[in-house]
This record gives C-alpha cells, structure tokens and sequence, in this order.
C-alpha cells in the first residue's frame, strides 16, 4: 500500500512552499493554491511503489524514479500539465539549473528547499542545522529560496505549526482558495487512481471498464444527472481499498487460495474506511457496496435488495462484467454470450438487479464498443507514460 509517511511529507512540503510564496507577496491566493497543491502531489509518483521504507531512502535513492513518474503523471493526467516541469526537476542540485530549460525554475528552487527542510527535521528530530545549508547553499539547493524560508518562518513560525500539526488545518484554508471545475475534479481523480493502479496494469483496466460500463447503463436507464456523477466517482473509486492489498495477491499468475481470497475481500471495507468524511456519503455508499448482492449474499455487510438503491445495484452489474470480461495471466476475456448467460442467471437467481440487467443485455454491443475505444485510448496513454519514462531516465543519467 502507500507509505503514509509520503502522503503526510506531501502536505508538509506544500505547506512550506505555500508559506514561502506568501512571505514574496506577488502571488494571487489562487497561485499560492496551486503551488502548494503541486508541493502536495510532488512526490506522487511514489505512490506506484509497493515499499514500507523510510521516507529518507524513498527520497534519496534514485530520485529521478520517482521525479520522471511524477512528472509523466501530471503532464498526462492532471489538468496541471502546464507546471509538471516543476516536479520533474525537484531534485536537481542547483549548480545544474543551467542544463535545463523550464519556465518555472524559481518555484523549482523553493520546491526544492520546502522538500529538502521537512525531509532533513526527519533526519534531525525536528531541528534544522544551519552548517548543513550554509555549505550546500547555491550548490545543491538556491540561497535565494533558501533565505526565503527562514523569512517566511520567522514570519509565520512554520516549524512550531509543524511540530504541534495546526499546518493540516490552515493548509486546507490554502487548497480551498482554488476553486475546479468538475471537469478538473474528474482529471485529478482520474489521476490519483491511475498513480495508485499503475503498479497493477490489471487493476488499471478493471477500474477503468467498472467505471465506463456504469457510465454507459446508467446514461441507457436515463438516471438523473446527479446519480450519474455519483455513479461515475463511486466506480472509480471503488476498489481504492485494494492500495492495502499486497501487489502479489493483485498480480497473482493464478487463481487465489481461500487465504489470499479473504485478504482480497478486506479492500470493500477499507475503500469505506478510506472514502468516509472525504466525500459525498452517496459517492462512498456506491463504491463500497460493489460486492453486496440482492438475496443478501454478498459482502461485507449482507445487504438485500431494498437496501440497496439502483447506483448500487449498477456499479454491482458493472463490477462483474469487468471482471468477466478482463483478461488475467489465468484466464482469457469471456466470450460475449457467456457474460451475457452468468449476467441472466445472477439475475434470475435474485443475486443482482433483473432491471440494470436487461438494459445491460439490450445496449450491450454499443456498450462494449465505446469501452473498447475508450480502453484503447486508456492503454495508449499507460503505454506512453511507460515508454517516455525510460526515455528520460536514460537523459537524467548525466545528472548523476
């Protein structure tokens, strides 16, 4: 799973860099959002890695790995693209600024100094020693950002909010000033479950066929368009919970064994634990109650029919003709009129809804055909990510 040492490194290190830009006061409180938002997701791509070691070794081992994904992740993914540079290059050494060419180097260098301060008060149990800048200063890292810091923490007591955690709340205050639109919420999303997913190719295009097949049959039921929102971020988050599942158990080369089933079975519960208190109850309700079934047999709660509403009973339905569907090592993708029979008998056998079935089965040859349009576009775009990051692995190398 991800280490939560990265995720909580993240908000510090975009909470210094927000700092750092307001103590300058030329930025509009939406740059500064922006900013600290990339501070955030600046070590994003991290999170494909399935590792438990100190966050000190993640950040200073091969750090272009990480670096090079981030980037790729933000240019393709994010509707950040404009500012991915800035993560790419977040672990140059300063003396090498002059190789490069990118618009945004000044916000790199304070990039740079926020991520270097909370990675080196890790080191030193919270205090910094001043030696340590003063013989890197304009080497490694900007003596411009790094004089920027120590203003801006004189000025706000940065290291106090730190250490006693008030940082969570105003940073929060700080990501708020930037307003989205629901088009770049989706991006962001989409996004942080690529990253997530992009260590399991299969999990990748699970989640992507959960989430276009009920997109496709809740737009043939005509669902009101608000159920439809829910809908499409309750199957993309639907199996969020599996980050806590070991990467050999979602990569296995064969069937699972009861052990490694009931492991499996534990991301339900966790997706709820991850997505309570963070979004719309309806949105979390969806994409934890994928594996319930109408007769009460399903998990983790033994739900029946009446207490399940019809996003729930559609993600359920999309659920399984992903996974019947989906290609593994074990087994290839199930011919169009088996899916079709297993989709009747569930539904005749009270498992799931005879209602989003028969919609399934009478759009199923339009729905199949804008998910494979659509997976190929997908594929391209996890296939581009791979191939561009080795090319530029092999450009870093000069930088040591």
């Amino acid at each position: 799973m991800v280490n939560p040492d990265i995720m909580i490194h993240g908000e510090i290190t975009g909470y210094i860099l927000a700092k750092m830009l307001e103590c300058e006061s030329i930025y509009t409180r939406q740059d500064i959002a922006d900013y600290a938002m990339l501070g955030v997701l600046h070590d994003i791509g991290l999170y494909r890695n399935e590792t438990h070691e100190q966050l000190f070794i993640l950040e200073n081992y091969d750090v272009w790995a990480h670096s090079i994904y981030g980037y790729l992740f933000l240019k393709y993914l994010s509707p950040m693209e404009e500012k991915a540079d800035i993560i790419l290059y977040h672990h140059l050494d300063y003396r090498l600024y002059n190789k490069v060419q990118n618009k945004y180097l000044k916000i790199t260098s304070y990039l740079n100094i926020a991520d270097k301060m909370d990675t080196f008060m890790h080191m030193q149990k919270g205090d910094i020693d001043p030696n340590y800048f003063k013989e890197y200063r304009d080497l490694t890292f900007s003596g411009q950002a790094l004089d920027l810091f120590y203003k801006a923490e004189a000025k706000f007591k940065i290291i106090a909010k730190l250490r006693d955690g008030s940082y969570r709340l105003e940073l929060m205050n700080i990501l708020a000033a930037r307003i989205f639109s629901e088009d770049q919420k989706k991006r962001f999303l989409q996004m942080l479950i690529y990253t997530i997913d992009f260590r399991s190719v299969h999990t990748v295009d699970h989640t992507m066929a959960t989430t276009a097949f009920a997109r496709e049959i809740a737009n043939c039921m005509r669902l009101p368009s608000i159920d439809q929102q829910h809908l499409y971020y309750g199957a993309l988050l639907h199996d969020v919970g599996k980050l806590a599942v070991p990467i050999e158990i979602l990569e296995s080369p064969r069937r699972l064994n009861d052990e490694e089933m009931r492991i499996m079975k534990t991301h339900v519960e966790i997706t709820e634990d991850i997505l309570t208190g963070v979004v719309n109850d309806a949105i979390v309700k969806i994409a934890s109650r994928h594996h319930e079934k109408l007769d009460g047999t399903g998990y983790p709660r033994g739900l029946r029919g009446e207490e399940l509403t019809l996003t729930q009973r559609i993600i359920a339905v999309a659920d399984i003709i992903s996974a019947l569907h989906g290609k593994r090592s074990y087994k290839d993708s199930m011919p169009a009129e088996k899916i079709k029979q297993i989709l009747r008998e569930d539904a005749n056998n009270s498992k799931i809804c005879k209602k989003v079935v028969d919609c399934a089965l009478r759009n199923y040859n339009t729905i199949m055909l804008n998910f494979e349009k659509e997976q190929r576009e997908t594929m391209k775009m996890y296939l581009t990510i791979k191939n561009q990051y080795e090319a530029i692995y092999e450009q870093f190398k000069e930088f040591g």
